[in-house]
């Protein structure tokens, strides 16, 4: 770690070559001169994190030591359905009592990078707010925002045309997409972090919100943390 004191949050990540992709070029000059909420969601499909997760966590408490609001999210709803982003072949699902078990464990991890002291830092479980969504509301309010042709072009969902994508796992950028929309309602969160994977979840939950709420939201993403052949180093890796 370097010594280097910690005064301005976006040339930090600059200055690490943290920042990958950002939706909106003024991004920089207002996380300057403005206290943002921001978010990164964690999969809980192992009861612990991994190195890649390490960037996405590290860059919260940065956030979090230059003065804004740092929201961790654990996909307690979205981790049983699986994030296809990144990966080649279908995820095995779990079940809501392992997905409970190991949300515990990356709590306790979490805590050790976040301050959550006087509610300066949030960890919350999207569990809470979408395992209780009607399918027919969730089609309707959600759905009908975007487009098939849209979402076939996400990377996530493109990759994995050749090999085949269930239906559970093309819905997942739209359940991502609704926490987005969700954490801004509730506790005003503009902005959405994540590997550089996430972009086309992040840019979903920016154009929700911007539909429903009318809200002008940011995302910002990081580069992945790859294997020597490029690949993404996660938790099967």
């Amino acid at each position: 770690m370097s010594n280097r004191e910690t005064t301005d949050v976006w040339n930090e990540l600059n200055w690490r070559g943290l920042v990958y992709q950002t939706t909106d070029a003024e991004l920089g000059k207002m996380l300057q001169t403005e206290s943002f909420t921001l978010y990164c969601g964690f999969d809980p499909t192992s009861d612990s994190l991994h190195v890649g997760s390490l960037l996405p966590l590290t860059t919260l408490a940065r956030f979090q030591r230059a003065g804004h609001r740092p929201i961790a999210v654990a996909g307690g709803a979205t981790g049983l359905v699986g994030d296809p982003s990144g990966k080649s072949e279908e995820r095995n699902l779990l079940t809501r009592e392992q997905i409970e078990s190991n949300i515990e464990g990356i709590r306790k991890q979490i805590a050790k990078f976040l301050d959550f002291d006087n509610s300066s830092a949030l960890l919350v479980d999207n569990a809470s707010w979408l395992d209780g969504f009607n399918l027919l509301n969730f089609l309707r309010d959600v759905g009908k925002h975007f487009t098939i042709n849209d979402m076939l072009s996400k990377d996530s969902v493109k990759n994995r045309m050749e090999r085949g994508i269930s239906y559970t796992e093309f819905s997942y950028m739209l359940l991502q997409a609704y926490d987005f929309l969700h954490l801004n309602n509730e506790h005003g969160c503009k902005l959405q972090i994540g590997g550089s994977d996430q972009w086309g979840n992040i840019v979903a939950g920016i154009e929700l919100t911007r539909r429903v709420a009318q809200k002008h939201t940011f995302g910002l993403t990081m580069p992945l943390i790859t294997k020597a052949d490029g690949q993404k180093f996660g938790k099967t890796a």
